[in-house]
């Protein structure tokens, strides 16, 4: 394995704002000591290199990942299973009118959707676009009564939204403007989202018909695992990946 240690530490500097002499007399070594490792006219010891990325404000952390070799057999493992898009879009095509809005699954539910190796998240996310289109659609579905809306951070449902007043009360009462949605028996993590970024989406093939999904590029996870598998699955051939 080689790492670029000049790079590193170039990089730090640059991000502290600090010439080599303001970085050098922080970390109480020479000037030239610096401009060596830069350089990569020196290989410093594992403390020295630690000691100069802490005159810049940065540290240096080493972790053990899985072999992307097993987390390609995982991937390849789930390529062809439709089941997630299958049982969702068969969720949306009751849903009517949402697949004409431009709305999109997000977060863990769209990276599933694409082909990581886990599970559906529950909740899923759903992004509506912001406007009165969406907000209608919201006030119809809930008129049915197969939909409980809960604003996020109470603890149970918020009754009477039946009006674009009442919707607007949900997005106030919800932490970020955020709401949980029960309908049929799953679970959706709902925002409103501008138009534009609402409809930035890609297909991804269900039984019942096609999901609007957020571009891999913009999809974030927390945990080293997904976010491994998000990095490979950018790194495939797009004809390569599911949807």
């Amino acid at each position: 394995m080689t790492v670029d240690v000049g790079g590193l530490v170039k990089r730090a500097r640059y991000a502290a704002g600090l010439t080599q002499e303001a970085l050098a007399a922080r970390a109480g070594v020479a000037r030239a000591t610096v401009a060596a490792i830069e350089t990569a006219s020196r290989s410093p010891s594992w403390a020295m290199l630690s000691r100069v990325l802490a005159a810049a404000g940065k540290q240096l952390r080493v972790e053990l990942e899985q072999l992307d070799d097993d987390l390609l057999r995982d991937l390849a493992a789930r390529a062809g299973d439709t089941s997630a898009a299958d049982d969702l879009s068969m969720t949306v095509s009751m849903m009517d009118g949402l697949d004409d809005l431009g709305y999109r699954f997000e977060g863990l539910a769209a990276a599933a959707l694409l082909g990581a190796p886990i599970a559906l998240p529950d909740p899923l996310e759903l992004a509506l676009p912001e406007g009165p289109d969406a907000v209608a659609w919201l006030v119809g579905l809930l008129r049915t009564g197969a939909a409980e809306v809960t604003p996020l951070g109470r603890s149970s449902p918020l009754g009477g939204v039946r009006s674009q007043e009442g919707v607007a009360r949900l997005v106030e009462l919800g932490q970020d403007g955020r709401f949980f949605m029960e309908y049929w028996l799953k679970n959706f993590l709902v925002r409103f989202a501008p138009r534009d970024e609402a409809g930035r989406s890609v297909a991804v093939v269900g039984e019942s018909g096609p999901l609007r999904v957020q571009p891999l590029p913009e999809i974030e996870a927390s945990d080293p695992y997904t976010v491994r598998v998000l990095r490979l699955l950018r790194e495939q051939p797009q004809d390569a990946r599911g949807g």
